[in-house]
């Protein structure tokens, strides 16, 4: 049996706002199922056709990058966060690892819990990955990106080749 997304999950997928797969839904553009409730359960297979069709569809493809990550859990942290911010560069330039288009590493930083999910940058990576504009994510400490569940974002980045 193939597996059902909700409309959520669909929607950061296919990097498309709820609203849009709905839009699409009512004019047949994408099929969806009905739940008895009457929630919408689009089918994986659906997802990856629509993937691949706006993958197909661009001129250009987007160019991926190796993106660095730092947080610290406070502002009163802020000197190490500048420390790490470093380190990555130093180790940037030590290996002469650049993006595939030959630009430095973009460097995100965030200022909160490592166990918070609300961390804006680490949100705006999350969404670099799924849209495939990541080539490597370099960090200082694994504990930097999230304090539990390391290996199950190590899988995600790896789906997405990343």
């Amino acid at each position: 049996m193939e597996r059902l997304h909700g409309l959520k999950e669909t929607s950061t997928l296919l990097g498309l706002h709820p609203r849009t797969i709905q839009k699409m839904d009512k004019a047949r553009k994408i099929r969806a199922t009905r739940t008895p409730g009457g929630r919408r359960r689009i089918p994986e297979s659906e997802i990856k056709r629509l993937g691949l069709r706006e993958d197909e569809g661009k001129e250009e493809k987007k160019k991926r990058h190796i993106v660095g990550y730092v947080r610290v859990s406070s502002s009163t942290q802020k000197d190490d966060l500048q420390r790490q911010k470093q380190l990555l560069l130093l180790t940037n330039h030590a290996n002469k690892e650049r993006s595939h288009d030959g630009a430095e590493i973009q460097v995100l930083t965030d200022i909160g819990s490592g166990l918070s999910e609300k961390r804006k940058n680490f949100l705006k990576l999350l969404h670099m990955v799924l849209e495939r504009r990541v080539s490597k994510v370099l960090t200082t400490y694994q504990d930097r990106l999230t304090m539990f569940g390391f290996t199950t974002l190590q899988k995600l980045f790896s789906a997405f080749g990343t």
